[in-house]
């Protein structure tokens, strides 16, 4: 290997890595207290960055970049806003750095975890002299002894990659070799001295994104042993089955070993199910959530394959009409059912006969069967399971892969879940002047004016008021006007499994609300226009939010319609507010939603198993509501018996139970095309290749500075 200009830094630098102990301590009253044993292996993975990124005096050799590839939820933006203060702020303080973060929302992130580092820095690191204005958050000139955070597409907008250290999260979102992402990336050889790249599990990404990716950080020397081992893939998904499976798994766990070695240089990689130390942070997954779904009745069958017919004549008559008649949507709800039912038959007339015939014939039958079933039996006992669990003082999350379907679930569980009345006394005024001697200004004045009265007024809307009257009764406290104050301070939120006081919520949600720019903006435009429903849970007693996009002008209430999920984010991380949050996967990647909620529903499933690891990741993660009540984390995976639901929900946990091996090896796929025999062979040659793995299994834990590559099962 050439070599590489150094920059310039000094272990010595970067010692404070070595005592997590005392920065966890320095961490305890801040807004996110950390976990220990996480942070001793966040600490640890720092560490062997900046070894691999400067070089050291014990022996290794510094490298262009790394790839940090930890599972889901581990924290890998705690690990590189940690080398990024470390790059920025040692030596002579005038390293540049640049973080290319892939949305908006996710950049605010990147800024969120640089500034909580601040004061536990001040503490444990005083030579790197940290402050929050050395954060620039948005584009324009790069100064030495800096941090920037700009979207991945500020670079292709013209912004230069000249850094010193440049980090690229979630890179596998810019799909494309050719994409003009892509090609801005290429020029970070000569841009940017070192790379950090953050993706999911390496193998999970397209074979040419990962060999792309290894280019980038000086990792050409893996490239044949990952595109071996790749094939081996290819062979498993789409070989033939009726090979010995013994055979297979014996080459497949070979090229997984060999593919392994090869990336150690440059990759690290450690798995959530191997931190057996760290598993009280997380929270325990294991036990199952069955939601029990009626298998549908023969009115249901019928009403799926009568859509499929007259889909199918219409398909070459109507260039609207899908080529794949069998449509996702109709085996999870009836609304996008009905529409198409509506558009089939506004083009009846366009139809060229017998065509008109048969489909006006179909559409008769359905509308007979349509008034015959009713709600869908997957939403009803959906909706049922979930009244049940927020009746329990729990929050639930269910994802969607369509916006229609997520419209549907929302509306019918709104429609279904309690309303609660809101108290009578003590009266809303009293509440008001209560909040108003419990909550603190903001640090920053400047944004204190309005918005803390704004905020005081949600916190006495009828929804939240009731909230927190339930829990001052749950917890047989006093609630008089003459002591509410008091109450607020010393009443726990959502008892008896709470820790947090209500007071203290109440305030680390507003300044989390005034420290977010865009959440700032909500509140000013809630005080400017007198707007409250901008936040979630001011309108009434509705108990659930859709982050989606509806067909048609929606109640404000339950639809997101200020386009900035950051607010809805920070209210379902604290106590307050809707208990129930209907999300599409554009929440399902790099956001928190765990600090109060441990129940999930995948009510409606995207075919890519890491799509499904990634919405899981939203709630197994350090510090989880799991973790602090000391109850488990619970997925859901309804079925809807009988239909290609069903199907898709069975192949989905099979590749899930087998996605943590081999670097996260599983393939998507098209539910009408998977074999039930063919997948349970899949399924017992990568139990052989498992256990043919042993040490490796796909680990590329974190070293220690000096030693040799630390792999482990």
């Amino acid at each position: 290997m050439s070599q590489i200009e150094s920059i310039g830094l000094h272990a010595k630098q970067w010692q404070f890595l070595s005592n997590p102990d005392k920065y966890v301590e320095a961490s305890k009253n801040s807004e996110r207290p950390l976990a220990l044993e996480s942070t001793r292996r966040q600490f640890r993975t720092a560490r062997d960055i900046l070894a691999r990124l400067n070089g050291n005096s014990n022996g290794e050799t510094a490298r262009r970049g790394v790839l940090l590839a930890d599972d889901v939820g581990l924290g890998k933006t705690t690990v590189a806003a940690l080398v990024a203060w470390v790059v920025a702020r040692a030596g002579d303080a005038n390293h540049r750095v640049r973080i290319l973060a892939p949305n908006p929302v996710l950049r605010r992130r990147w800024v969120e975890e640089l500034w909580s580092h601040v004061a536990p820095l001040q503490v444990c690191a005083k030579h790197l002299g940290v402050e929050s204005k050395q954060v620039k958050d948005g584009e324009g000139k790069l100064f030495p002894g800096r941090i920037q955070v700009v979207t991945l597409y500020n670079a292709v907008d013209g912004a230069t990659l000249d850094c010193d250290l440049l980090i690229v999260d979630e890179v596998h979102r810019a799909k494309g070799d050719q994409s003009k992402f892509a090609r801005k990336l290429r020029q970070t050889k000569k841009c940017a001295k070192r790379t950090l790249i953050l993706t999911a599990t390496p193998f999970s990404i397209d074979l040419k994104e990962l060999n792309r990716l290894l280019t980038l950080i000086g990792g050409d020397a893996a490239h044949r042993a990952i595109i071996a081992y790749n094939r081996a893939l290819d062979d498993l998904y789409a070989g033939d089955t009726a090979r010995s499976a013994e055979a297979v798994a014996e080459h497949l766990a070979a090229k997984a070993n060999a593919a392994v070695a090869a990336l150690a240089p440059f990759v690290i990689r450690h798995g959530v199910d191997n931190l057996p130390h760290e598993q009280k942070s997380f929270g325990d997954s294991k036990e199952p959530w069955n939601i029990e779904v009626p298998p549908a009745r023969t009115e249901e069958l019928e009403l799926l394959i009568r859509m499929d017919r007259a889909r199918d004549v219409a398909k070459d008559h109507d260039s609207e009409s899908s080529k794949a008649t069998n449509d996702p949507r109709f085996h999870v709800g009836w609304q996008y059912f009905d529409v198409e039912r509506d558009r089939l038959k506004s083009i009846v007339p366009q139809l060229p006969e017998p065509a008109i015939a048969v489909v006006e014939n179909q559409l008769k039958s359905i509308k007979r069967l349509r008034g015959e079933v009713g709600i869908h039996s997957k939403l009803k006992a959906v909706g049922e399971t979930v009244r049940d669990t927020i009746a329990q003082g729990e929050k639930v999350i269910l994802f969607c892969h369509h916006h229609a379907t997520a419209e549907e679930l929302t509306l019918h569980l709104a429609s279904e879940l309690p309303k609660e009345a809101a108290p009578q006394s003590p009266n809303r005024s009293v509440w008001e002047k209560a909040w108003g001697e419990v909550l603190e200004p903001a640090a920053d004045a400047r944004h204190d004016k309005f918005l803390r009265a704004t905020f005081i007024k949600w916190l006495c809307a009828d929804l939240i008021r009731t909230q927190t009257w339930n829990w001052i009764r749950a917890a047989s406290a006093s609630a008089s006007m003459a002591n509410l104050v008091s109450t607020l301070k010393k009443t726990k939120a959502r008892p008896p499994h709470g820790r947090e006081r209500i007071a203290h919520a109440a305030q680390r949600l507003y300044d989390a609300l005034i420290k977010s720019p865009s959440s700032r903006g909500v509140l000013k435009k809630a005080a400017a226009e007198d707007s409250l429903e901008l936040l979630p849970g001011a309108n009434g007693a509705t108990r659930v939010l859709g982050v989606c996009e509806p067909s048609e002008d929606r109640e404000e209430s339950l639809f997101l319609h200020n386009r900035q999920p950051d607010t809805v984010i920070s209210i379902f991380n604290s106590p307050f507010g809707p208990d129930v949050l209907v999300a599409t996967d554009r929440l399902s990647e790099g956001i928190d939603l765990h600090r109060y909620c441990r129940h999930l529903i995948h009510y409606e499933l995207d075919p890519s198993p890491i799509r499904t690891v990634q919405r899981n990741g939203r709630l197994r993660r350090v510090n989880s509501w799991a973790a602090a009540t000391g109850q488990p984390i619970r997925y859901a995976y309804p079925a809807f018996g009988g239909t290609r639901d069903e199907k898709l929900v069975q192949i989905m946990k099979q590749r899930i139970d087998n996605f943590s091996l081999l670097l996260g090896g599983v393939r998507d796929f098209d539910v009408g095309e998977v074999e039930d025999q063919n997948e349970n062979w899949r399924a017992e040659v990568i139990d052989l290749a498992r256990n043919q793995l042993g040490k490796l299994g796909g680990q590329l834990v974190a070293k220690e500075p000096g030693g040799t590559s630390s792999t482990k099962s």
